[in-house]
């Protein structure tokens, strides 16, 4: 079993509720379930997918208190592991009375796939009572990424998706993975009307990945209205599939371009929206550039949330057309990093020469690129790191101070 690096078992021993949210397949349930195991937790719980178990919450919320109370009568503390919490809201204000009369003889522990119905619900009724943790595919601290990079740049790190050998079955695994979402999280949750219209927006969002979203063009392109499209890329933040990098604007006088990047969070699930899951992927392509760069301003993600590094992510674009592919800046008032990410295994300084503008405006800014070579290397003031080790080490000491 691949050790998960989180701390949900040091809050657990805590007694801790938890809100545990991530993308669907990302582990959350299994993992809960084994950690509960393991420490020899005694858990009453509820799987919202269940067709029945839905009903029967959603037309009575208040029935969860009844039943934990029912068993509270016979132990003295009790574990609620409820799966899949965005599916009805309306349990949240049930969960925080129960936390309030029951104190830490309650520990709840939710997970969700969606935070699109929480946004507007009952959940900020939990502030303080229960601790929101992100839960993310494998990570770079849990897998070996450079033994593994190919795979992963073709197919992801879903657990479903690394943990299996045969290729084919992966295929199918995330072919299945994208309808489902289609299916469970829009047609059923009826987030969309013109589903068939979602469908095309989705391919096109696959293909404009990592570059700076025009909606007007978009609108072009699919024949959906600019509001719409924007209003897609929020379903597509809410429920956890993409990430978005805003652009730099922190007196930059050059910056113009004010358009965000959106990422997906998982390679196999781009490749499979884009239909090129069966695409032979050729080191010196375009297309491993493109996976690379998706794959590591993911793991970037992942290292500065986990770690509650708490810095803010950008791009940067000039009216000179030079781009930076990445920003990392605590506040305002700190020296930013200009992050290049090149998937060649030796790179020099006039590959990523984007990275001087910058200092124009911040003479300080460190300047990196994360790229594949084997060591640490310094050119033109500029330093490169192997990606494993620039993704774990651009948050610390020289670099992030």
């Amino acid at each position: 079993m691949i050790k998960r690096i989180n701390k949900i078992e040091k809050f657990l021993k805590a007694k801790k509720s938890l809100l545990i949210l991530g993308p669907r397949g990302s582990g959350k349930t299994y993992y809960i379930k084994i950690l509960s195991k393991s420490m020899g937790l005694n858990f009453f719980y509820i799987d919202l997918l269940e067709t029945d178990t839905y009903r029967k919450y959603l037309i009575s919320p208040s029935l969860l208190r009844k039943e934990i109370e029912f068993k509270m009568q016979s132990m003295n503390i009790l574990y609620i592991f409820i799966d899949e919490i965005q599916k009805i809201p309306a349990l949240f204000s049930e969960i925080h009375k129960i936390i309030e009369d029951y104190k830490k003889k309650c520990i709840f522990i939710l997970t969700g796939s969606s935070a699109r119905k929480l946004k507007s619900k009952n959940v900020d009724l939990l502030s303080g009572r229960a601790l929101y943790i992100p839960f993310f595919p494998f990570n770079l601290q849990e897998i070996d990424f450079n033994l593994n990079l190919l795979k992963i740049l073709q197919f992801g790190t879903l657990p479903d998706a690394f943990l299996e050998e045969d290729i084919e079955i992966v295929i199918e695994y995330l072919k299945t993975y994208t309808h489902l979402y289609l299916k469970e999280e829009i047609l059923q949750e009826s987030i969309v009307r013109n589903i068939e219209g979602f469908g095309r927006f989705l391919e096109l969002a696959a293909f404009v990945n990592g570059s700076p979203v025009n909606f007007t063009k978009m609108s072009r392109q699919i024949g959906i209205s600019s509001k719409t499209i924007k209003e897609y890329f929020q379903i597509l933040e809410d429920t956890l599939l993409i990430h978005r990098i805003p652009a730099w604007t922190y007196s930059i006088k050059k910056q113009i371009q004010k358009s965000s990047k959106y990422f997906f969070f998982d390679n196999g699930l781009l490749n499979s929206l884009k239909g090129e899951l069966k695409t032979e992927l050729k080191e010196s392509s375009y297309r491993f550039g493109h996976l690379f760069e998706n794959m590591v301003i993911n793991e970037i993600i992942k290292v500065n949330t986990l770690n509650n590094y708490d810095y803010k992510l950008y791009h940067y674009r000039t009216n000179h057309n030079l781009e930076i592919d990445l920003i990392v800046q605590k506040n305002i008032n700190t020296t930013p990093i200009a992050v290049e990410i090149k998937s060649s295994i030796s790179p020099d300084y006039k590959d990523v020469k984007s990275l001087f503008d910058i200092k124009a405006d911040y003479p300080d800014a460190k300047l990196v690129c994360i790229c594949r070579c084997q060591e640490p290397y310094q050119d033109e003031g500029i330093l490169f790191l192997p990606f494993v080790q620039g993704i774990k080490e651009i948050f610390n000491e020289p670099i992030g101070q």
